[in-house]
């Protein structure tokens, strides 16, 4: 079952979007916090397929929002890097960033 959550990212507020266990008992979940101006996803989804559709997206790891935001990223679409994110960044400055208006 997919779980939807509002986020908060600094002074303003984020979609998070998880589907614990993708494959089944033991798998991964997939996870996804949609921000204003792109995303933040886990290893599930592709960074490739991403900057090919000119999305600002960020990889990062972990099996909840609370770890996504706290990990550093893993990954990062051109997209994301022209807006300001950078690798040494962790999921939640990453969101900030993404999540400016």
């Amino acid at each position: 079952m997919v779980t939807t959550q509002l986020l908060t990212i600094g002074d303003t507020t984020a979609e998070g979007m998880i589907m614990p266990q993708l494959a089944g008992d033991g798998h991964a979940s997939l996870i996804v916090i949609r921000c204003t101006r792109g995303f933040l996803m886990c290893g599930y989804l592709s960074l490739q397929k991403a900057e090919q559709l000119g999305d600002a997206a960020v990889r990062v790891a972990g099996g909840s929002f609370e770890e996504v935001l706290a990990h550093k990223i893993t990954g990062l679409t051109p997209q994301a890097a022209q807006l300001g994110v950078t690798p040494d960044m962790t999921g939640a400055q990453a969101a900030a960033i993404l999540n400016a208006r």
